[in-house]
């Protein structure tokens, strides 16, 4: 038992240091160099399409990845051959998504070819998959070494990017590194590459839903880059700025992604124990968790934009606190929903994620048209702060019916009995 809980700690800090190792190449040297080379205009025109990269790898991606684990869960093997295909389906719909999202841009690539922003968003997909490799062998080593050798790959990249000009290719080479790894040291990509099981159109249907999920619940995350250079004249510049200002509170989800496994298998093993009381204190740790978070999120952007963009420090310093706030109150919904799900089902999370959308686009777009960037700010708080409210009533509603269903089940047990 000793040697299990060592094991299980020992795969939390190499998953997480991976992951951090990357982002760190991304947010620390990456990206501030491209904001120094091109300036806030520029950046803005790039974190366009690195937001809509990690949108359509996100719900394609990962939902190959965890559609995978899912399936293996419950029959303890997979079939290469049928995740190849759903990816190679889903290639089809993110070239088309790209392509459409160059037409709403007027054709603005920020310079780079439309074929190099396609290819570089499928191969990124395809790298959001690929650590299944390793969750499913459980080598967690060799996941943390995966995400080194991306960070290595972008960093190649941007040491030639002097030569190159092309920020695609600094995470392209980034990508491809980390899949040759896998396709050196695992077994996924190996033969026979289109093997399907009996099971393969319920898998498919497994597959889409779980992407779906992905993309209801990452949406929102890059929208303001997203949204901003769509409504605004100079959303390119604003962009960035926002983007600088709120980069910190956006980090916290490299947290949330460990607390919501460690939260979701406590939450397994009550066996129906957590009262109303017990959700209630939890809301409270996650208010107090999203107010201190927040603090040092507002502190973090003083330091992180001072050091990387100190030419914006002054005009984006107004929107710490705003902009933090809600990025951490999304994230702390996602551990809400974790919470929540237990006794609403995933049907009615469904629901409420399609319903966040909709009314986070018809309250931001507004907001922004008529505010700006203030209006982002403003529209990505009050919608997640509603967010947080509503799992807060959905939870106390399904905790409600949860026991009144065991106070019935025990009533009829005398009944039963005589």
């Amino acid at each position: 038992m000793e040697a299990k809980k060592k094991k299980v700690i020992s795969d939390f800090l190499f998953g997480t240091a991976g992951l951090v190792i990357m982002n760190a190449v991304l947010s620390l040297l990456v990206y501030p160099y491209l904001g120094k080379t091109l300036g806030a205009e520029g950046q803005g025109r790039i974190l366009y399409y690195t937001s809509l990269m990690s949108l359509l790898a996100s719900t394609f991606g990962s939902g190959a990845n965890y559609g995978r684990m899912k399936i293996y869960a419950s029959e303890r093997k997979t079939n290469n051959g049928e995740y190849n295909v759903f990816l190679l389906i889903t290639f089809g719909i993110m070239a088309a998504v790209t392509a459409g999202m160059v037409i709403f841009k007027q054709g603005d690539t920020a310079d780079a070819n439309v074929f190099a922003l396609i290819l570089l968003i499928l191969v990124t997909a395809v790298r959001f998959y690929a650590d299944v490799e390793y969750r499913l062998s459980l080598k967690y080593k060799n996941f943390c070494l995966y995400y080194v050798i991306i960070a290595v790959g972008y960093l190649i990249g941007l040491a030639l990017y002097p030569l190159t000009h092309s920020w695609v290719l600094i995470l392209l080479i980034g990508e491809v590194a980390g899949l040759a790894f896998v396709g050196i040291t695992g077994r996924i990509f190996k033969k026979p590459f289109f093997d399907r099981s009996p099971a393969f159109g319920k898998h498919l249907g497994i597959l889409f839903v779980i992407s779906l999920s992905f993309f209801l619940s990452d949406f929102v995350a890059g929208a303001d880059r997203l949204l901003l250079p769509l409504l605004l004249p100079n959303g390119n510049e604003l962009t960035s700025l926002f983007y600088y200002a709120s980069l910190v509170g956006k980090l916290t989800s490299l947290l949330s992604t460990p607390l919501n496994g460690v939260l979701s298998g406590h939450i397994a093993k009550a066996e129906g124990g957590l009262t109303r009381k017990g959700f209630l204190k939890i809301v409270l740790l996650m208010a107090a968790a999203g107010a201190v978070v927040t603090g040092i999120a507002v502190a973090g952007s003083h330091l992180f934009v001072y050091l990387f963009y100190r030419d914006y420090y002054e005009i984006a310093k107004p929107l710490f606190l705003l902009a933090n706030a809600g990025q951490v109150i999304f994230f702390v919904c996602n551990t809400m929903m974790v919470v929540v799900l237990r006794y609403v089902g995933e049907k009615v999370q469904m629901i409420t994620s399609a319903a966040y959308i909709a009314v986070f686009l018809s309250v931001t777009v507004p907001l922004i048209l008529n505010f700006g960037i203030w209006g982002m700010a403003w529209g990505i708080f009050g919608v997640n702060l509603l967010k947080f409210v509503l799992y807060v009533v959905l939870g106390l509603v399904g905790l409600r019916r949860a026991e009144q269903k065991a106070e019935e089940e025990r009533d009829a047990l005398p009944e039963e009995n005589e």
